[in-house]
């Protein structure tokens, strides 16, 4: 668990790392699977928000938010403002608009060649 900048929630939140999410996720799942129509979304995924407060000491309310607060889904921190960018992929801080240097280059030479390549001369 690490306290990371969430950019739908616009604040610092807990972010759990891959086997608390794993953990979270199997909740997730089973608050689907055994909850009822009638019940409220707090009663269905009672289970994964006692969960994430005794991990985090944190109280959400909101079950959805917890699975997008997810470390491996973010991107390293800007080298501008400090928050994650909001992939790994992306070419620019949403939070300060700092546009990553040599970024494009590095993805491209990183990527694989595509299939089609090979048919356009160069």
């Amino acid at each position: 668990m690490e306290n990371l900048w969430c950019w739908r929630c616009k604040m610092k939140v807990p972010m759990l790392n891959e086997e608390e999410y794993r953990i979270a996720s199997t909740l997730y799942r089973e608050g689907f699977e055994t909850g009822k129509c009638n019940m409220t979304r707090q009663e269905r995924f009672k289970d994964l928000l006692n969960y994430y407060k005794a991990l985090t000491g944190y109280d959400e309310t909101e079950p959805n938010a917890i699975m997008h607060h997810r470390i491996e889904l973010y991107g390293p921190p800007c080298e501008c403002c400090g928050k994650p960018y909001r992939t790994s992929k992306a070419s620019f801080c949403a939070a300060c608009g700092y546009k990553r240097p040599n970024f494009l280059l590095e993805s491209l030479e990183k990527s694989e060649s595509k299939w089609w390549q090979k048919f356009i001369p160069l």
